[in-house]
């Protein structure tokens, strides 16, 4: 959680033209910014300054990661969410992704696209989120962009660069192999979407472990990300007595009549680890897991089998269907 000197009361918009980032030049929203982001902000030329970011080449680890990902008003966030926490998240969604490759974080790119009427001081709070974020796990911000796009608009895209010893990804698993995933489900919008930790630690680990075969981080839900997990050769059987459901999703599924176990599998914004492990191994994989991460919760929710792509109950082969989040829906 960011810190409670943040300003948790201004809104995104401001109707006031004096607190506007319309009244300001692009190089003062740009310095404002880049002062904002604090230790996550190298000094030129390692940071901001130039046309290009420039980076040093590193021979630590073998594979380069990269992700893009971003975050909207009114679509990941609304008007009312402080700045830093919706900056902490654009880090953290990609930090995310990162943790499912098992990477490590290098070096970021920050482009704004900012109406004339965001509120300055929230776009100054935007920015420290960002930085105490990235900060935190070591992400250094080294260029960006800005662009002035129509009034009650803000969208900022984080283009992040890691390190990996090894390639882990996704539909690599193997028929046979056991599906673990961390943490506990659904829920996500009653702040969990706005206050997470990415599984940095915990993927690097699992990046270590050659008979983990493949891995997902879980932003869309369980329902539509198991999916990207396996081929078209292959089911997902799952366990549905296994599957971790959070207190959010009970609380949400009193309030709406929807069973606890959908939200687990369809809210998104988890941002837990999916994975597979070879079926001789998983007892012991998850055993030292949880010596190593004891405050991690990780359950095996079912097995990879022959099949065609779907997803099956354990106990009685019925499909599991359900759409997750969808971008464009």
């Amino acid at each position: 959680m960011p810190p409670a000197s943040y300003n948790f009361r201004m809104g995104a918009i401001t109707s006031q033209p004096s607190r506007s980032v319309g009244q300001l030049t692009e190089e003062e929203i740009i310095r404002r910014v880049t002062a904002n982001l604090g230790q996550a902000c190298p000094p030129f030329p390692a940071g901001p300054g130039g046309d290009c970011a420039i980076f040093e080449e590193t021979v630590a680890r073998k594979f380069r990661v990269s992700t893009v990902d971003s975050v909207i008003l009114g679509r990941h966030f609304d008007s009312s969410t402080a700045g830093a926490l919706a900056g902490a998240k654009l880090v953290n969604r990609n930090l995310s992704d990162l943790a499912a490759a098992g990477a490590i974080p290098s070096d970021a790119l920050l482009s704004l696209l900012v109406g004339p009427d965001v509120d300055s001081e929230w776009l100054e709070d935007f920015a420290r989120g960002v930085g105490k974020a990235a900060h935190q796990f070591g992400l250094h911000c080294v260029g960006g962009d800005i662009c002035r796009v129509q009034a009650g608009t803000f969208a900022a895209t984080l283009a992040v660069q890691g390190f990996a010893h090894r390639i882990l990804t996704r539909k690599t698993a193997h028929n046979g192999d056991v599906i673990f995933v961390t943490g506990k489900l659904g829920g996500s919008i009653l702040g969990h979407h706005l206050s997470f930790e990415p599984r940095l630690a915990e993927g690097e680990w699992l990046n270590a472990q050659s008979t983990v075969t493949a891995c997902t981080d879980l932003s869309d839900g369980m329902a539509k990300d198991l999916h990207g997990l396996i081929n078209p050769t292959q089911d997902a059987v799952i366990d549905l007595t296994s599957l971790p459901i959070s207190d959010a999703a009970h609380q949400l599924s009193k309030a709406d009549g929807k069973p606890a176990i959908e939200h687990a599998l369809q809210d998104g914004e988890d941002y837990e680890l999916l994975f597979t492990v070879a079926a001789e191994q998983a007892d012991l994989l998850e055993a030292n897991f949880k010596k190593k991460f004891p405050l991690t919760p990780l359950k095996s929710i079912g097995v990879i089998s022959h099949g065609t792509g779907l997803i099956k109950s354990r106990a009685d082969g019925a499909v599991i269907t359900g759409q997750g989040f969808g971008h464009f829906a």
